[in-house]
């Protein structure tokens, strides 16, 4: 079978049944309302739907594989990505969130502007959404020795 959208409907229907019987473990309601288990199972619920639905519309317009993956230069930047994603993974634990972070975006970034404009960007964007997680809403990141 060669149609692109009939597997990719499969895996998220898969996916969203796996969701959907895990969301069952949880408990519907909580001492305040709803509990940890609303989202996610209304959540699978949505994409189960949306999948099957999706399904019947690829048996309609068969998508190929070749279509969807990027061609020419393209390739540069999706690996671009992948490797900026692996670099981030490694070094988090390693370096911390604000060093990774910043790797990441200046190796997103370097091919789109000048490196004068992309390093204060990504040193920017990184500190801010590390202020905002970690200090403001009190969500743990990982850090270096120096607490950043």
């Amino acid at each position: 079978m060669r149609n692109a959208g009939i597997w990719a409907s499969i895996v998220s229907m898969a996916f969203a049944g796996t969701f959907l019987y895990q969301s069952t473990k949880v408990d519907y309601d909580g001492a305040l309302g709803f509990g940890p288990g609303f989202f996610p199972l209304w959540l699978s619920i949505i994409m189960l739907v949306l999948s099957v639905i999706y399904l019947f519309s690829s048996l309609k317009e068969k998508i190929h594989i070749r279509k969807l993956l990027p061609e020419g230069n393209s390739w540069v930047d999706f690996l671009l990505i992948l490797l900026s994603m692996a670099v981030f993974v490694f070094l988090l634990e390693r370096v911390g969130f604000v060093l990774s972070g910043t790797i990441c975006l200046i190796l997103l970034l370097i091919r789109t502007f000048k490196w004068y404009y992309t390093v204060p960007l990504s040193v920017g964007i990184t500190l801010a959404i590390f202020f905002i997680f970690a200090k403001a809403l009190a969500i743990p990141l990982p850090v270096n020795a120096l607490g950043w």
